[in-house]
C-alpha cells in the first residue's frame, strides 16, 4: 500500500502519520512477498497497537479543537480498529503466524487504511480546512 497522493487529506500532522502508517504496512507486504511475513507480521501488530495510540490520540484531539460534530462516530471507529488489532495480537500470541492470519491481517490492513483514510480522514480534513 504504497504511500501516494490520493492518500493525502491535507492535514499536514495527519498526513505524515498516515505515511509512516502505510510505510509500515508496506514492510510486511514486502516480507510476505519475500516468504518472510511469519517473522514481520508479529513486528507490524505489535507497531500499530502502540502507534495507533498515538495517532488516534492526534486526531481526536484535532476533533475536539474544532469542534468537530462527528467526534463520537469518528473514535468509535478508532476503538473498533484498536480492538481488531488486539484480536489479531491474540491470535498471533495463541496460533502462531499461520498463512492465515498474515492474509487476514493484510485485507483487514488495507481495507482500513483505505476506507477510513479517504472517506473518514478525507471528510474530517475537509471539516478542518473549511
Amino acid at each position: 500500500m504504497m504511500w501516494n497522493d490520493s492518500l493525502k487529506i491535507g492535514v499536514p500532522m495527519i498526513d505524515r502519520e498516515h505515511h509512516e502508517l502505510c510505510d509500515r504496512i508496506d514492510q510486511l507486504f514486502a516480507a510476505c512477498n519475500k516468504g518472510k511475513g511469519r517473522d514481520e507480521i508479529v513486528n507490524t501488530v505489535e507497531f500499530l497497537e502502540s502507534y495507533t495510540i498515538k495517532h488516534f490520540g492526534d486526531e481526536e484531539r484535532l476533533q475536539h479543537s474544532c469542534g468537530y460534530p462527528k467526534t463520537k462516530q469518528h473514535k468509535a471507529m478508532h476503538e473498533y480498529f484498536k480492538s481488531k488489532i488486539s484480536e489479531l495480537k491474540k491470535d498471533l500470541t495463541e496460533n502462531g503466524a499461520s498463512l492465515a492470519a498474515i492474509s487476514k491481517t493484510n485485507y483487514f490492513l488495507m481495507d482500513w487504511l483505505l476506507n477510513h483514510i479517504q472517506k473518514v480522514d478525507s471528510e474530517l480534513a475537509q471539516y478542518v480546512n473549511q
